[in-house]
């Protein structure tokens, strides 16, 4: 080539490179735009092109304004590998939003389509919400055969694989694979996966708490299949051992049709909100806010807790046998009662023939002598322990002497009108009584060293007598 044909094709390069309102056009059967990349600006020896160079650039530009032009979309190719005879290169999409250009899509080099990231993992990789507004035709896609139970972790999306039930921890069934869904809605949720294949029904499960790999136990999810019934029966689930799993229900022994219910029979007596159609026993408390009307003998070894209980039946139920607690506020006996354990009143109680109520706000009035082995009181003051401390005013004898003979009673002690006409209460007399004979013992241990020191004086003088005689 001549030089004035080298410096023709420089000076046609100059041109296209810098004018921008150059239009370029290309046609023929085959018709190419080729951009061509080269290092340094040798066109007898130029280099090869490097990783990382940009091999050619679209530009869209235009005119914002007089003597601004800004470029609105861009495409261009990064070199990515590149030995003699081998190149690799990506394409890149960008669109301008304002005042620069983003980088919005990629074609990798091995094909890979990313949309919001620069390093798709997949044939199509999406960072970001995706939407069609038409049906999408296409195949759902199954991992088969993973070396490995599960993918390392499920976030925000929903994943197909082709697992084999012991992959799973599920039971063997006579078809071993089966497809799994996970639905991992991300953030600060837990994903759940449903398991489908075997002739067992549909399985779920749900992630655990402690990581992403870390699941509960499977769970079948029931179906019309495993749930049958009558109509006003109350299900119960159906097995052969108490406490063994089962996943299907049947009747129990519970009816309800919304109106009355029954135990043990389907025809609940109406006039009643509970019917029991056998025996009864309760292990635990009873209590009864009405009336308990009892027509047969009542043994109650539990705690019983009602206003009202009423053995009416004289000719077999006169007797009634409680060997535990039993609570109640009215109990009226025809007969003997035998109690073997606690008996616990909560309203009044009254015993003798006369009267019927008790007097003022005490709980229990006898109408007779009480024989008794021994006596507690609970008293809710204090105990006179008082008169011992420093601080207790200790009448004198000579006030006390004055006392009684005014008030013929000691000081502070019930007196015998008010005991006739309102009866003893033992617990403040006890209280009092201790009082006095704490008040008492002072006297005397003051009286104690009155005598002490007048001994003590009147051996004294004995010894000055016989000195002087």
């Amino acid at each position: 080539m001549n030089l004035k044909n080298i410096l023709s094709a420089f000076t046609l390069l100059c041109l296209l490179a810098s004018s921008n309102h150059l239009f370029a056009q290309a046609s023929g059967t085959k018709p190419e735009l080729i951009m061509y990349r080269h290092n340094s600006n040798s066109f007898s020896s130029p280099s090869a092109v490097a990783v990382n160079d940009i091999l050619g650039t679209v530009k869209w530009n235009g005119l914002t304004a007089i003597g601004a032009i800004r470029t609105g979309a861009s495409v261009r190719s990064v070199t990515q590998l590149t030995s003699p005879g081998v190149l690799a290169a990506n394409m890149i999409f960008s669109t301008n939003s304002g005042a620069n250009l983003h980088d919005r899509m990629i074609i990798t080099e091995t094909g890979l389509v990313g949309i919001g990231t620069s390093d798709p993992l997949y044939h199509l990789h999406v960072i970001g919400n995706t939407h069609t507004s038409g049906r999408f035709f296409g195949r759902i896609h199954f991992d088969v055969n993973e070396p490995t139970d599960l993918p390392n972790t499920y976030n925000s999306e929903a994943y197909f694989e082709q697992k084999t039930r012991a992959q799973l921890g599920l039971a063997a069934n006579t078809y071993n694979n089966g497809g799994i869904l996970t639905l991992a809605p991300g953030g600060n949720s837990l994903a759940r996966q449903l398991f489908s294949g075997g002739n067992d029904g549909l399985m779920t499960r749900t992630q655990n708490v402690a990581g992403s790999n870390d699941w509960a136990a499977w769970e079948k999810l029931l179906t019309s299949g495993d749930i049958n019934g009558n109509v006003g029966r109350v299900a119960r689930f159906t097995g052969t051992n108490i406490g063994d799993p089962s996943s299907t229900l049947g009747n129990s022994q519970l009816f309800d049709d919304g109106t009355v219910v029954g135990i043990g029979t389907n025809t609940p007596d109406a006039a009643y909100l509970l019917t029991i159609g056998g025996d009864t026993r309760l292990n635990g408390s009873l209590r009864a806010t009405g009336n308990a009307n009892v027509e047969g003998n009542a043994d109650v070894d539990g705690q019983t807790s009602t206003q009202s209980l009423v053995v009416a039946n004289a000719a077999a139920a006169g007797t009634l046998n409680v060997t535990g607690l039993s609570t109640t506020g009215s109990l009226q006996v025809n007969n003997n009662a035998t109690v073997n354990g606690t008996s616990r009143l909560i309203g009044k109680v009254a015993i003798g023939a006369s009267p019927v109520a008790t007097p003022g706000n005490h709980a229990l009035y006898v109408g007779g002598s009480i024989v008794a082995e021994e006596v507690k009181v609970a008293l809710q003051t204090n105990w006179p322990d008082y008169v011992f401390e420093p601080s207790y005013d200790l009448q004198p004898l000579s006030e006390v002497a004055q006392y009684i003979q005014q008030n013929k009673h000691l000081p502070g002690v019930t007196p015998a009108h008010e005991v006739q006409t309102q009866g003893l209460e033992v617990g403040k007399t006890q209280v009092v009584q201790m009082e006095k004979i704490e008040e008492l013992f002072l006297h005397l241990i003051n009286l104690e060293k009155r005598v002490n020191a007048l001994e003590a004086e009147n051996s004294s003088l004995k010894k000055a007598l016989n000195e002087q005689k």
